[in-house]
């Protein structure tokens, strides 16, 4: 007895499942509402859709040092743009005490009329030309010392 039960429900669930893997229906009433189902009814048309896309799994083995490395590489950018606005703003600042310097020799200005002002001034340049050149060495040298992005 059991086992006419299992075969007359197993037969049942066979029908059924084939029912709903039959196809979609589009169906539009009265009032132009449209709905889909999988199941015919009188007045509805079967409709052909595209086969689905499967697409494969990314394998995520790696992604937490990807990510990780992501990151370091864009503050690592960030620091050689940094560096690297601070060398072109020291290099302009230097290029400018060098062409006021002019090898030494910088013109004397109106308020230099006592000649040690006007000695004074030309080691006070001379003095920040060497302190903008171990700046631009320094920055440089940080600069070398980041790390290069892959």
């Amino acid at each position: 007895m059991k086992l006419i039960f299992l075969f007359l429900l197993a037969i049942i669930l066979l029908s059924l499942s084939g029912q709903s893997l039959s196809g979609v229906y589009k169906q539009v009433d009265e009032q132009g509402n449209v709905t889909y189902s999988n199941v015919q009814t009188r007045d509805a048309e079967q409709i052909d859709l595209p086969p689905l896309v499967v697409v494969p799994s990314v394998d995520s083995a790696g992604a937490e040092n990807r990510i990780r490395q992501r990151r370091e590489n864009k503050v690592i950018k960030k620091q050689r743009q940094e560096i690297e606005q601070q060398i072109s703003e020291e290099t302009l600042v230097l290029e400018n005490l060098k062409a006021e310097f002019k090898d030494g020799n910088p013109d004397r200005l109106g308020s230099e009329r006592n000649y040690q002002r006007y000695l004074d001034r030309v080691d006070r340049l001379k003095k920040e030309i060497g302190f903008r050149e171990a700046n631009l060495q320094a920055l440089q040298r940080q600069l070398n010392e980041l790390p290069t992005t892959k």
